[in-house]
């Protein structure tokens, strides 16, 4: 059976397992969920299947080897039963073998100096994480926002010595410092935003300051932390928030927007999955807007052959890392010579490269943003 990409996933929580397990049955080899198939426009047939892990369970030691063990379970499936050229690792599956899928493990999920590869024991297959199609979507979304609110980059040096005094257009947050994290960070760097406009919050800042270089970035390890920011006062307020991260400790709550809201509006764009801004934290806060981030609207073309509410979706819209697979896998098929193309980029790390080539594929093949912004999976 043609089957050209598999989207490798998790399941979200238990109402979401229970929902798995009535529509398909039980997991194979308590393993991984039967296919749920997705079409491209026609040209390109796929599948999503669902690994019986939740997100916590790739954080511990003993759940991140027994994903593995799944995972690996599931691509013998896939190579057993279907011509598979592209497989995506999915939301928490993506760091299972490493940065850049070099880890060698056995066939238990367990490192094995003398095991293998994905890539090694699937030679025929490409792999990728899907963060630059998602990064793509991502500052998509925050070019719309910024261009709505006419947020736009200040003179530096008259912004830094404003001390509140003066009227800036918004200041940006950006929760978690992850792969998209740091390329919103970038982005806006690039956009020439000075330091007193953009607030990282994370505990993770080992490379911080390869990454933004004398940039005079301020971080905080928690919202709540923030103090004595310009952000804070009456004139230069906080606008955006963009959260990539559902870690525990830096969950988005009414109680952390409301140490930052001075009044004004503050809108969320929440990429993580599981979300990190809960929807009953959203539903305490008082002039607060937000919205689903990294999701790609497929206006026309997108085929789903089972409920997509099951994985958090709805008939025109993709995670972005779906939809880059999608686009790469239309690409391949319709460009049966170009395999070689795709092996060359970077496919689990965000980088310009491949991040012009899926922007690119995107452009081609009609994926963007919806017109208007999901909320928690609704249009309001």
């Amino acid at each position: 059976m043609t089957n050209e990409f598999v989207l490798i996933s998790n399941l979200l929580n238990e109402k979401n397992k229970e929902e798995f397990r009535i529509s398909l049955g039980n997991s194979i080899e308590k393993s991984f969920y039967k296919p749920l198939f997705i079409e491209s426009s026609e040209l390109s047939t796929g599948s999503l299947i669902a690994l019986d892990i939740y997100p916590n369970d790739c954080i511990s030691k003993i759940g991140i080897i027994e994903a593995r063990k799944q995972f690996i379970i599931a691509i013998d499936y896939i190579s057993n039963k279907f011509n598979t050229k592209l497989i995506l690792l999915a939301a928490s599956t993506k760091r299972l073998f490493g940065k850049n899928i070099e880890l060698k493990v056995n066939s238990e999920g367990m490192l094995d100096d003398t095991g293998f590869t994905l890539q090694a024991k699937y030679p025929d297959i490409i792999f990728t994480n899907g963060d630059n199609g998602t990064s793509v979507i991502l500052e998509m979304e925050v070019e719309s926002y910024l261009t709505k609110e006419n947020i736009k980059p200040e003179n530096f040096t008259y912004c830094q010595s404003c001390k509140g005094d003066l009227s800036c257009s918004g200041t940006v947050i950006i929760n978690g410092l992850g792969l998209l994290g740091t390329n919103t960070l970038l982005h806006l760097i690039e956009k020439q935003f000075c330091d007193m406009q953009v607030i990282v919050i994370s505990n993770y800042t080992k490379e911080l300051d390869s990454i933004i270089g004398k940039k005079n970035v301020q971080v905080f390890t928690h919202i709540k932390e923030i103090k004595n920011h310009c952000c804070l006062e009456s004139s230069n307020k906080v606008k955006l928030i963009v959260n990539c991260t559902h870690h525990p400790t830096q969950m988005i709550t009414s109680d952390s927007i409301s140490h930052i809201q001075r009044g004004q509006k503050i809108h969320v764009i929440d990429v993580a999955v599981p979300y990190g801004f809960p929807e009953e934290e959203f539903k305490k806060c008082s002039n607060v807007t937000r919205q689903d981030g990294g999701n790609a609207f497929i206006e026309n073309g997108l085929e789903f052959y089972f409920n997509p509410e099951i994985c958090g979706l709805t008939d025109n819209v993709l995670y972005g890392c779906f939809a880059e697979t999608v686009a790469i896998s239309r690409f391949l098929k319709e460009n049966p010579d170009s395999e070689s193309i795709i092996r060359e980029l970077d496919l689990f790390n965000v980088n310009k490269t491949a991040k012009n080539f899926v922007r690119g594929l995107f452009e081609k093949y009609g994926i963007g943003i919806a017109p208007v912004p999901y909320n928690y999976m609704k249009i309001e």
